[in-house]
């Protein structure tokens, strides 16, 4: 199938010059500059789509298999899915399971499709900044811990990143420059790209410290060229006329109080029947006050026009369908539509307005503003109304009062855009395009590489804290947690307890429920419910790690948690969204369907529907690997050590012989051989980790958090330390669940030996035993009876049990990460993990 042919099966549409060099360019560029309407989304995604499945094999060899496509808010992303879902039916491919490709979204409560269990499938990934570069990151917002480093792998290895509406980035622009030098210098497995998207990106942001400028002084850009400008549809797009001038209403430290009445009246004013008139404003608060006011003086209007709100701050259950009614510009009613909207709808959202009303913005803002206004080319053809732009102005003379005036943006900014703005009679494309403004770059933190490699490590520190990546997210003032509802009976007696008896049982928030709040917005909104609730029974945050409930305090507010509120905390109008006021409730919980319990996101060690030994269950895994080799030979990188993967899928069970493991399985399932090893109960649960003692009168010995791939990795080495590769092969086994990995320590919640002087960490002690363990792998392996011995937990060298000096587990680690690289390690570790899902999976069917 030829470019053209694709285009238009997938479109409808032929594809636009630039869209087809994007498809067959031998390498992709790092920069798309195009102007806004001209088919960005498309070109980005189907000619990856077209390279990974049509063009030839040279091509598709450098194209990554996963599109990771991010965008800087929410309302962007479903309207992304959808579209490109369309785009995958129309081609025949949207069967992720019989070689179609899977969409999947990485946003707060949506279900990702688990893509990250096929790293052999290609993949489309569509996500906000937060969730994206979070997992990028290794501090996944919003999941297990111990799923960042298989999402963290799976983003830095085979895939290209798209960056659309970079403009709206802020520091996160400058944190995906240095992720993409960073990558090129430590390596990473097949090719990891970026490409940066926008009509108005500053090329600047692009130049960091591990990112510089080419030699050739530019970056590799892709953009219109003269044949895209004689297509007659984009010569169209391209000449639409937008008049511009001043709007008579400014926002001023005198009109503060009365700007949202005098806006509304500027806004009926200029509103036109049969057309939608789009009002663009800097402050969800201001959106929601103009809201109010323009409902209060056409409340009592027979021919009124239909009043809509978009902003970021709505929870997925009424955004949806605010969002299907007010986006729909083919359907308007008689008297028109009035849509007020946050910056939300600069980026990307496919909306074509006669009249725009703006406040002022940075410059590269309003050119996406401008986009919403005439966007088809259809205003002032066929007795259609002319298009109209206004600007409003926001006062900075005063710069005490220019600070909270200018927000989210600065005062230097606004000062910038008003003196270009003040010169423009008309801001269509063609206008714009003789107009260059220098913005001045903001001064953000700079994620380096020893953040970088600081980041490898998921261990909290000793206070259970982890490093903050926020600043490399988001603009401090713009990191959001998510906030959802529900109901449960109010117990004033009780002092602390989860909010409702069984928490077992609790549902874990789905999408729809999820209300994306800024941290400083909901800590102020915290504050004033710390004075209503005086029991403290209505905010609560779920410990992933000890599986309990804990009342939400200001300090346990951080960016990209997920907070439940009682009904009766407020907050939030189902018609103007997310408020802030505790007064504003009862709160109406969304419908429940489909959702799953609390501790479903824990990463508990699978049961199995029937019990399986220690035997059969390495030989499902060691084949699993094996399988995953060969599934797509001829596609994985040529440097990826497969034979020490497979020999870490067949070992990396071994330590489930543990004594206190095999009495975990004895507690699950009393019925269970005592005469073999089990590695899966077939009950369900959590595991009560004890070593079961020979005479039943006397009591067990606890071993609380054990960890068995600790075991199997010490039992590893103890058989092959010296050897080739032996310490990837015992960091790959350590590392399959993700709970042990750079370091080895005790937990809090250990039981100490008698001994004080006796090492434990994870479960284990100096010198337990494990029993003889057949491998049952080609090569014949067994791992024999042995003692363990953990004095490798230990900083600095050691004696083995035969004498020998050795390594620390750290130094081991370290020494891993500097040879492979923290990206490749941790696929390699991410392989393993794929193969023991598979191989688990395939123990419990069989």
């Amino acid at each position: 199938m030829d470019i053209e042919t694709f285009y238009r099966q997938a479109t409808n549409y032929a594809p636009y010059p630039y869209q087809k060099r994007l498809a067959e360019v031998a390498t992709l560029p790092q920069v798309l500059n195009v102007p806004t309407g001209v088919g960005k989304t498309a070109a980005a995604v189907l000619s990856w789509l077209y390279r990974r499945r049509i063009a030839a094999d040279h091509i598709r060899s450098t194209t990554p298999r996963r599109l990771a496509y991010c965008l800087p808010m929410r309302t962007l992303v479903e309207q992304t899915q959808a579209t490109v879902k369309n785009w995958l039916t129309q081609l025949r491919m949207d069967d992720a399971d019989n070689g179609g490709v899977g969409v999947h979204l990485l946003m707060g409560g949506a279900d990702d499709g688990r893509w990250y269990e096929h790293p052999e499938r290609d993949a489309i990934l569509i996500g906000t900044q937060d969730m994206l570069l979070s997992r990028a990151l290794n501090r996944g917002y919003g999941m297990s811990r111990y799923a960042w480093p298989v999402q963290y792998a799976l983003l830095n290895n085979d895939c290209l990143w798209v960056l659309d509406e970079t403009q709206l980035m802020g520091v996160g622009l400058t944190t995906s420059a240095q992720l993409s030098g960073l990558r090129e210098k430590l390596g990473v497995y097949s090719y990891c790209p970026i490409m940066w998207m926008s009509a108005t990106l500053n090329e600047n942001s692009l130049h960091t410290i591990d990112h510089p400028l080419p030699e050739s002084g530019k970056w590799l850009t892709e953009t219109i060229q003269e044949d895209d400008q004689a297509d007659p549809s984009v010569k169209k797009l391209l000449s639409a006329p937008k008049p511009c001038k001043q709007a008579t209403v400014s926002f001023t430290s005198v009109t503060k109080n009365t700007y949202k009445t005098l806006l509304a009246e500027l806004i009926l004013e200029a509103h036109q029947s049969n057309t939608l008139t789009l009002i663009v404003l800097n402050r969800v608060q201001r959106v929601q006050e103009t809201f109010k006011a323009i409902q209060k003086q056409i409340a009592k209007k027979e021919d009124a026009p239909e009043i809509q709100i978009i902003h970021s701050r709505f929870r997925p259950h009424e955004r949806q369908e605010i969002q299907k009614i007010s986006l729909d510009d083919k359907n308007i009613p008689v008297a028109g539509r009035i849509l007020i909207a946050s910056q939300a709808i600069e980026a990307g959202v496919d909306i074509s307005s006669t009249t725009l009303i703006t406040e002022l913005a940075p410059w590269s803002s309003l050119v996406q503003r401008f986009g919403r206004c005439n966007r088809r080319g259809l205003c002032g053809d066929g007795g259609n109304p002319v298009a109209q732009v206004l600007w409003i102005d926001i006062d900075t003379s005063d710069s005490m009062k220019a600070v909270e005036a200018a927000l989210p943006y600065s005062q230097d900014e606004l000062d910038r855009a008003r003196e270009t703005i003040s010169n423009c009679e008309d801001v269509g494309p063609a206008s714009l395009r003789e107009i260059i403004v220098e913005e001045t770059q903001a001064l953000v933190h700079v994620i380096r590489r020893k953040d970088l490699l600081d980041l490898y490590d998921t261990t909290p520190d000793l206070s259970g804290n982890d490093l903050d990546v926020s600043r490399y997210i988001r603009d401090s003032e713009e990191n959001d947690v998510q906030v959802y509802w529900r109901d449960w009976e109010l117990i004033s007696s009780r002092k602390t307890s989860p909010p409702i008896p069984d928490r077992m049982m609790f549902p874990a928030p789905i999408r729809q429920e999820l209300c994306s709040v800024s941290v400083k917005q909901f800590r102020t909104f915290h504050g004033q419910l710390q004075k209503k609730d005086k029991t403290k029974f209505l905010c609560w945050i779920w410990n992933s790690l000890d599986r309990i409930w804990e009342a939400c305090t200001s300090n346990s507010i951080q960016p990209g948690q997920t907070i439940l509120l009682h009904v009766s905390a407020g907050g939030y109008d189902p018609e103007q969204g997310w408020t802030g006021d505790p007064t504003q409730g009862p709160v109406t919980v969304c419908p429940l369907s489909g959702n799953v319990e609390i501790n479903a996101a824990m990463d508990q060690d699978n049961q199995g529907d029937k019990p399986l030994t220690v035997k059969d269950h390495l030989k499902d895994v060691g084949m699993s690997a094996e399988e995953l080799r060969a599934v797509k030979a001829k596609d994985w990188d040529k440097d990826i050590p497969w034979d020490c993967i497979i020999r870490a899928a067949w070992w990396h069970d071994v330590g489930k012989s543990h004594p206190a493991f095999q009495g975990a399985m004895h507690r699950a399932n009393v019925e269970l051989n005592p005469e073999q090893l089990w590695a899966k109960s077939g009950a369900t649960g959590y595991l009560d980790f004890q070593i079961l003692p020979e005479d039943e009168e006397e009591e067990p010995q606890k071993r609380p958090g054990f960890r068995h791939e600790l075991a199997s990795a010490l039992a590893w080495l103890q058989q092959h330390d010296g050897e080739a590769d032996a310490d990837l092969v015992a960091y790959l086994i350590a590392a399959h669940h993700g709970k042990v990995r750079l370091s080895i320590r005790s937990m809090p919640n250990e039981v100490k030996p008698s001994e004080a002087d006796q090492l434990f960490g994870r479960g284990i002690w100096q010198h337990d035993e494990l029993p003889h363990v057949e491998i049952g792998n080609e090569l014949g392996e067994v791992s024999e009876a042995l003692s363990l011995d953990l004095s490798l937990m230990q900083l600095g060298e050691y004696i083995d049990q035969q004498g020998q000096p050795r390594a620390s587990w750290l130094t081991r680690a370290l020494q891993l990460r500097e040879a492979y690289g923290p990206f490749k390690l941790a696929y390699l570790e991410t392989l393993v993990r794929v193969a023991d899902w598979r191989g688990s999976n395939s123990g419990r069917k069989s």
